[in-house]
């Protein structure tokens, strides 16, 4: 039986960055869930079909879900050494910090928590001691 070397603690970091926002943004995307009949109340007042709000949450479910598929997915195999997930992992913050900043999305917590653990991953998966993980594997 082969023992297989453990990642060093900044990799562990990043992947615990990486997971931590996958879950972060499928709550936050719950939390919408819940305020359901809220949206629909101010679709209503603003005098759009209720059945947008639901079109609009399904959209945004198929949106969480791959983001959050990607982090985790691609953290996971940053941990096991693969070299092209940090790429990976970066264009899919990328994507996502653009899926945020484009439509002028408000200066909220939530919005500003996504930012800050974007970049903390983002920190964590380019420094070098990351780089040596991978160029080891």
């Amino acid at each position: 039986m082969t023992v297989r070397e453990q990642p060093p603690a900044v990799v562990r970091g990043a992947v615990g960055v990486w997971l931590a926002l996958a879950a972060f943004v499928l709550f936050e995307h719950a939390v919408l869930w819940f305020r359901r009949d809220d949206l629909l109340a101010a679709a209503e007042r603003a005098g759009d079909p209720p059945a947008r709000v639901n079109e609009i949450l399904l959209q945004l479910a198929l949106v969480s879900a791959l983001l959050a598929i990607g982090y985790g997915l691609f953290g996971w195999l940053l941990k096991a050494g693969k070299r092209w997930a940090r790429g990976v992992l970066t264009a899919v913050a990328v994507l996502h910090v653009l899926w945020i900043v484009l439509p002028g999305a408000s200066g909220d917590a939530a919005n500003l928590v996504v930012l800050l653990l974007i970049a903390a991953g983002l920190a964590l998966t380019w420094v070098p001691g990351t780089a040596q993980w991978v160029r080891r594997h």
